[in-house]
Order: C-alpha cells, then sequence, then structure tokens
C-alpha cells in the first residue's frame, strides 16, 4: 500500500507515541499493514471500505477505529475519488499506563477500549463528539513534537482522556469481528517478509513456507488469502514480476538473467508470467522503456503520462484520469496517442481481465467512467485534428425485452476499442434497428436478448436489413443468455461470442472488413 504521509513524529521515542495522517493512493490486495503498537484511528474524510483480517467493514468521514497489536488492515475507496483520509495514532501502552491498562488479557486494557476482549472497537461519531476527539488528537500531535520531562506527563494525560473517551461512544458493530488470532497473523506477515528476502529463489514455494512454519499447505494457503484476499501464488507472482520490470529498466541483464534473478524456473515460464501481468514480452517492454530514454525529455514525459492514464484507469480512478489527459494535452501529446496509448490501452487490459475472469463487472464499470470522463476531455482535440472512430455500432436490447444489463457492458467494451456507438436502449423494433444502421452509416448492428421469447426479433432484424437492401453493407452480431452460435447461424446473423469483451474485439474485426 502507498501512503501520503504527514504529521509530528515523536521525537527521540519513537516507539512511545507517535501521529500522522494516511491517505490511501493504491491498495494491491496484499498489503494490508500491521503495526506492533495500538492504533487509533480518525477517518477525517472520504468513505470506503476498512479491510481488517480481509474483511470489509463501511467507513466513513467521522468513524474511529481502536486496533489491537498486529491487527493487520488497511483503507480502500469505494468508490473513486473517494480514498479515505486517517489521521492515526500509534502508541505503545507499556510506555504510558501501569497496572491493569497495560495488560493485553485485562478488561480495562487500554481503559476498557477493547471490550470483551475484541481485536478491534469502532465508533460513529456526531459533529460535536467529532470536535472532542479531533481536540484531543490535536493535543497529543502537539505533546508529541516536545521533548522535556513534561511532555511524557501530558502525553498520558491526554492519550488517557482520548482512551475513555472513545471507550463511552464505541458500538458493538464489529465488537464480534471473526478475526485471526495473533499467532496466524504473524504467520501471514512472516510469509510476507520471507517473500520480500526470497522471491529470487525458485525454492520459494507455499509448501516450503508451510514446513518451515510447522503448519499445514492448505491451512497457510486459505489464511494468506483471508488475510490478504489474494492467493499466495498471484502475491509471489506480482513480486517477482515488478522485480523483473525494475531490472529490465534499470540493468543490462539478458532477460535470462532476468528470469534467474526473479526466481522463475525457466525462460517460457518467466515469459508466460511477463506477458501475463503486462501484455508485451520482456524485450518488448525493454525497448519501449529504452526508447523513452533516448528520445528527448518531453517525449520522456508524455509516455509516462500516457502509462499512468493506463493505470488509472484500469483502477477506475475517473478524476485522475481526467486530469491526466488534461496534462498529457498541456504536454502537447497527439490526441491520437492519447486514445490509442493512454484510454484504449487501459480498457483493452481489463477487457482482458474481464475475458478471462480476473475482474468483474463492478471493475468494467468503474473504469468504464474514468474512460468517458477523459473522452469528454480528449473528444474536442480529437475532432480539431480529424482521428475518426474505427468504425460505427448501434447497440439496442431487441423488442420485447426490457434487460440492458448485458448490452450496457458489451457497449463499454465497444467504446473501449474506440468505436463509435449508437445506443439504442432496450424494446427496440427489428425496424428501428435496421434503420439507425442505414441512416447513421453503422458497419455493424448488435442486439442482445435475455428471454428466450424475444430471440425470433433478431431473425426480423436479419430479414429487415435484407429487405432493406443493406444487408451487404451491415454486419450483424447477436448475444444474449439464451442465444448460442448454433442460433446465430440459424437465423443467419454473423457473429455470435460468449462474453462482452469478445463481442468488441469482434465487432472491431467486422468493422475493418466493410471498410
Amino acid at each position: 500500500m502507498e501512503f501520503d504521509v504527514s504529521g509530528a513524529v515523536a521525537s527521540p521515542e519513537l516507539a512511545a507515541i507517535r501521529t500522522e495522517t494516511i491517505r490511501c493512493v493504491d491498495c494491491a490486495l496484499s498489503q494490508l499493514y500491521s503495526e506492533d503498537g495500538v492504533e487509533i484511528d480518525l477517518v477525517l474524510r472520504g468513505n470506503g471500505v476498512h479491510r481488517i483480517f480481509g474483511q470489509p467493514i463501511p467507513c466513513k468521514e467521522g468513524d474511529v477505529f481502536v486496533l489491537r497489536a498486529q491487527t493487520a488492515h488497511r483503507y480502500e475507496a469505494e468508490e473513486p475519488d473517494s480514498e479515505p483520509e486517517v489521521w492515526r495514532i500509534l502508541f505503545d501502552p507499556s510506555r504510558f499506563f501501569e497496572g491493569e491498562p497495560v495488560q493485553p488479557e485485562h478488561a480495562r486494557y487500554c481503559y476498557g477500549v477493547f471490550r470483551d476482549g475484541a481485536a478491534v472497537s469502532c465508533a460513529t461519531l456526531n459533529k460535536k463528539k467529532r470536535a472532542e476527539v479531533e481536540h484531543l488528537f490535536n493535543a497529543i500531535a502537539v505533546e508529541s513534537e516536545g521533548t522535556n520531562a513534561e511532555w511524557q506527563d501530558a502525553l498520558r494525560a491526554h492519550l488517557t482522556v482520548l482512551l475513555i473517551t472513545l471507550s463511552r461512544y464505541v458500538n458493538s458493530a464489529i465488537r464480534n469481528l471473526q478475526t485471526v488470532s495473533s499467532r496466524e497473523n504473524r504467520l501471514v506477515l512472516s510469509v510476507i517478509r520471507r517473500v520480500g528476502e526470497e522471491f529470487s529463489s525458485p525454492a520459494l514455494t507455499l509448501e516450503a513456507l508451510s514446513e518451515a512454519l510447522f503448519v499445514s499447505k492448505s491451512h497457510l494457503s486459505r489464511l494468506f488469502k483471508r488475510c490478504t484476499g489474494q492467493s499466495f501464488s498471484e502475491y509471489l507472482r506480482s513480486v517477482r514480476m515488478n522485480h523483473a520490470c525494475r531490472l529490465l529498466q534499470e540493468t543490462s541483464l539478458t532477460v535470462d538473467e532476468i528470469s534467474a534473478r526473479c526466481g522463475l524456473r525457466d525462460l517460457p515460464s518467466f515469459y508466460s508470467c511477463f506477458h501475463d501481468c503486462f501484455r508485451m514480452t520482456p524485450t518488448k517492454y525493454r525497448n519501449q522503456y529504452s526508447k523513452i530514454l533516448n528520445n528527448n525529455p518531453k517525449e520522456k514525459r508524455i509516455m509516462i503520462i500516457l502509462s499512468e492514464i493506463s493505470e488509472n484507469l484500469q483502477k477506475g480512478k475517473a478524476k485522475v484520469v481526467k486530469e491526466m489527459v488534461q496534462t498529457a494535452i498541456d504536454e502537447g501529446a497527439e490526441p491520437a496517442k492519447i486514445l490509442n496509448e493512454g484510454l484504449l490501452d487501459g480498457m483493452n487490459v481489463i477487457g482482458e481481465k474481464f475475458k478471462n475472469n480476473e475482474v468483474y463487472v463492478p471493475e468494467v464499470l468503474v473504469a468504464a467512467r474514468a474512460m468517458n470522463m477523459g473522452l469528454a476531455i480528449l473528444k474536442p482535440h480529437l475532432l480539431s485534428s480529424g482521428v475518426k472512430a474505427t468504425g460505427k455500432v448501434c447497440i439496442g436490447t431487441v423488442q420485447g425485452d426490457l434487460h440492458d444489463i448485458g448490452k450496457n457492458i458489451v457497449k463499454m467494451m465497444l467504446e473501449g476499442k474506440g468505436l463509435e456507438v449508437v445506443d439504442l436502449g432496450v424494446d427496440v423494433p427489428a425496424e428501428t434497428f435496421v434503420q439507425t444502421a442505414k441512416e447513421q452509416g453503422c458497419q455493424v448492428i448488435c442486439c442482445s436478448a435475455l428471454l428466450t421469447t424475444t430471440m425470433d426479433v433478431m431473425a426480423e432484424v436479419v430479414k429487415a436489413a435484407e429487405a432493406a437492401g443493406i444487408r451487404d453493407q451491415v454486419k450483424i452480431m447477436v448475444g444474449g443468455a439464451p442465444v448460442n452460435e448454433d442460433f446465430c447461424k440459424s437465423i443467419g446473423a454473423d457473429c455470435y461470442t460468449v462474453d462482452a469483451a469478445s463481442a468488441a474485439d469482434a465487432a472491431v474485426e467486422l468493422c475493418k472488413s466493410l471498410m
């Protein structure tokens, strides 16, 4: 996880207490973080999810979370542009308290905030309570900068009041959270550390780690997935491939040597993993990067910006994509280059992942929203530079059918391929499909149906195109849950695909065949 971090840091006695503000920037699934001290988090702004031991807990502005030491957790944005910003206090209870409040097993540990032995407590604060808590946070931040003898006394007083105040407000919303034990949490953290230290060894496997840690492989696999939201193999692959990118960029090592340094057993495995992650070969990646370095600084900046557009689009960060598109324009990048190497590149990756069941409908929706916001900025520049769409398609759900989710996903994928799409909506008569294609010069008609009772309308579209004399000028695609290849052929349509990403690929080829 990456954070923007600012705030006061305790002087010589860092382990005693520190305060900082963290803003979730990018949440890799594997990167739950854990601290040795007790943590108090106040959500200053934004809405999202607080993932604790891999379990999502909704969080919003004004929420407070108190977490025991070694509680693996992270904050995530639930919607684009809504990253939670969190003010955090981290402290070691043994440095401030005596007796019951410092004993983790006691009911009055940290003045009773962790009731019933909970690992996490939370409170939702109203305006008045939040002002009270923020005042105490401020006082602790100020006093943590001190170095004199009174520093500890002042901090102890403010921290005690804060904990007692929070103990009044905590609710039972997550007191019964099914958490992993501290021992299990330490196991997962140990695995993550071992991966960071030993990823270059081909012998690093989940089986080897389970033996070294004296736990079963199946238990460790389930536990790692539960705590990180990602399988061990996926995590290890991402670490190795990110290291491979750095070596390709920063060294002149051969691909064979890089493969060995990244812990891959053989070169074909390295090529396969690298292509799955980055959609290109290691050699092509290095050549592209070298080309950037050899060009002038302006071209280098543009290439980096386009890469950031693609990456942020894949993450659904619409506001960032919009800003980066404008930055690319201001830097003098060609509109077609921004479209193809920024926006469409990102949507192509999403399309491939969707096709391979690596991402699902929510990810497609937020990526499409990000692309549309980027296109809104780019479109006037595309028009003025004479850039045209790669083809034109009309799409709709056939007459008698009001379902549009599948149709909308296909539309997004079509737009992600650079096609101009005329959306006719739902309950569309056969004649409307044909008339639209004829009047607006569409190369492809896409018909969607979810109900078996409406499938026959697709056959009517084919007949209507023949009657209008445009059957040789337009291709007809059909899709939907009840449709299959045999039905497509039986009605004389041109194409059927099993998913939205494949439909977009096929539509591009059909448009090319008619140009």
